[in-house]
């Protein structure tokens, strides 16, 4: 039984406890699960080169079949060593017993990583967690000053740069909605202020939070709303104002899982209307009347498949940076042809 304290939460995913194999991470910042339960991962299996270390999963797979999370967790990796299981929940499908069978019987080479959004203390997952031995919670929500310094700081240190302080004042301000989207813009940042030394209040002006965050939304909607041609044009326009490919992968990649929250409710019954204002908060009429068309054209599932594809093109981009323009351009694109042919 472990609640693992905010400040506590990077130190404890970079070292994995073998005391404790089921790790529930949730929270209305979507960006953060995601990086945490990717990272968190990405440490449990080293550089393994097993297929089978990485697992993936979906909750209404699991609460189609209960046995299934305590058989993966129980499954020996082909080359041995450690393996992670990763499952994104969603929608209101109970998979408590799938894990509660897995506490009790815990593997020995495998840790269970579980994404899921907002859970309310005493309920569903997070009282599972926080209250089994073997188990721990940690809960993603905005950053605050702190964890947005020490973000920036961790991003300049690896460009190389040092930062002005008023700059760092006006770039703290513009940040904080979304873990991802804030270490997205901070990666621009650096990425500009290459070989300038020092990052200043200029440099932060000019690269976040301009006009480049409605091209982005502009690609993301072409790509889940299937606009092959409208994608094409908004991403060029991007890379060649100097907008990193990974930057607008990241965001068609949070658009996707935001997309799997609200299809999953409206799966499980809910209203489209009531699921997108659950899971994307208020936004402008005009946004949210583009979500709901979104959401007509995919279930739950294939959304899930699409944003693992994603989720790989923002990796292999990193490892293969002469290549990266071209490794995420065919994975959105390849997402609006799905669109699209749900669309016809």
């Amino acid at each position: 039984m472990v609640q693992i304290k905010p400040q506590d939460a990077e130190r404890f995913l970079k070292k994995p406890d073998p005391a404790i194999r089921v790790v529930l991470i949730y929270g209305n910042d979507v960006g953060l699960v995601s990086e945490r339960a990717a990272g968190f991962a990405a440490t449990i299996i080293g550089g393994s080169d097993d297929p089978f270390a990485l697992i993936r999963l979906d909750s209404s797979e699991i609460a189609a079949d209960p046995g299934r999370l305590a058989d993966e967790a129980g499954t020996i990796g082909l080359f041995g060593g450690d393996r992670a299981i990763r499952v994104r929940v969603a929608g209101n499908r109970p998979i408590q017993a799938a894990v509660e069978a897995v506490l009790a019987n815990p593997p020995r080479d495998a840790w269970i990583i579980l994404e899921a959004g907002d859970i309310k203390k005493g309920t569903g997952l997070r009282k599972v967690c926080e209250g089994a031995r073997g188990a721990a919670a940690i809960a993603c929500y905005a950053d605050g000053a702190a964890m947005l310094d020490g973000l920036i700081d961790s991003e300049m240190a690896a460009a190389g740069l040092a930062i002005d302080d008023d700059a760092r004042e006006l770039l703290r301000g513009l940040l904080g909605a979304d873990r991802l989207a804030s270490r997205s813009e901070v990666q621009k940042l650096t990425l500009y202020a290459t070989g300038l030394g020092r990052v200043d209040v200029a440099a932060v002006k000019a690269i976040v939070g301009d006009a480049s965050a409605t091209a982005v939304d502009e690609a993301v909607d072409a790509m889940a709303g299937g606009d092959v041609a409208i994608l094409d044009r908004s991403f060029r326009r991007l890379i060649s104002s100097g907008t990193p490919a990974f930057v607008v992968a990241a965001a068609g990649l949070r658009q996707l899982q935001l997309l799997h929250r609200i299809r999953s409710a409206v799966e499980e019954g809910a209203p489209a209307e009531s699921a997108i204002e659950s899971a994307a908060g208020y936004i402008f009429p005009q946004r949210k009347a583009r979500l709901g068309q979104q959401v007509q054209l995919w279930t739950a599932d294939r959304l899930f498949m699409v944003a693992e594809r994603v989720e790989r093109a923002i990796f292999e981009s990193r490892i293969k940076p002469a290549l990266g323009d071209v490794i995420v351009e065919k994975a959105l694109t390849g997402v609006a042809l799905s669109a699209r042919a749900r669309r016809r």
